[in-house]
């Protein structure tokens, strides 16, 4: 009882990062150096793609941006129409590759720490990361909204009007949930992966091995469903940012 009292003081609590301090900023250091990771990932992945792209058989990376991209593809077509808007064809398929390739850190074998802790905990996992990533979409979204709507002044009163004028007060209350909503559900999905490896850390050594290699299977699930979502929602996002109603016209 006392090793294990000993184990759980010692053992690091999921959300604390080790950080630098720059111009008065605390900046957190495995958050900045795993969506580096990422984006070297995303990088790297795409220009072996160009390079080695084939007409006939498809090596399995380039299979696997074909099936990224028609899904993706798919869901813009049925949201909004792909002719719309061509730029949601890479910003998706990027997004979902960047989010995945964060989220699936945790599962990479060479980062498993003592007592199976993550050496470099997923960057999606904290909250600095994913409001980042959600606000530099909310300003795009408003960006190509008033570019539809030939102003932004006009694309504010599309967003105010709504489908019904005196519901005005709940569209508008709507913007800054789904704002909020967006970056929330990915991050508590991941950090909660977190918490379990530190619970799962509790078990004497000779056990950990098993439960925390199921977990890291689930963990590979969970990661890839959560990076689907952020995406598919960020796509119906931007298609009622550029729909066009009937009194528009």
């Amino acid at each position: 009882m006392t090793d294990i009292y000993h184990l759980a003081v010692t053992i690091e609590p999921p959300g604390t990062h080790p950080h630098w301090q720059l111009l008065g900023l605390t900046i957190d250091s495995d958050t900045v150096i795993g969506t580096l990771i990422a984006a070297a990932i995303v990088i790297g992945l795409g220009l072996f793609v160009r390079a080695k792209v084939s007409s006939g058989v498809p090596n399995g990376v380039q299979l696997f941006f074909e099936t990224i991209n028609r899904l993706m593809r798919d869901q813009i077509e049925n949201a909004i129409g792909v002719k719309v808007a061509p730029f949601l064809v890479p910003l998706s398929i990027t997004l979902f590759i960047l989010i995945l390739a964060c989220n699936w850190l945790s599962v990479l074998p060479m980062n498993f720490g003592e007592n199976g802790s993550d050496v470099l905990p997923p960057p999606t996992a904290d909250v600095n990361l994913v409001y980042a990533l959600a606000l530099l979409l909310f300003v795009w979204r408003y960006v190509v909204g008033a570019r539809r709507h030939h102003g932004l002044g006009k694309h504010l009163i599309h967003v105010a009007k709504g489908h019904y004028k005196y519901l005005a007060p709940l569209w508008i209350l709507e913007e800054f949930t789904n704002l909020l909503s967006l970056p929330l559900r990915l991050f508590g999905n991941i950090f909660a992966g977190g918490i379990m490896i530190a619970v799962l850390g509790l078990l004497p050594a000779y056990l950990l091995w098993l439960p925390n290699a199921a977990w890291k299977l689930f963990d590979l699930g969970i990661g890839l469903i959560q990076a689907f979502i952020f995406v598919l929602l960020t796509i119906v996002y931007f298609s009622d940012a550029m729909e066009i109603r009937e009194d528009e016209h």
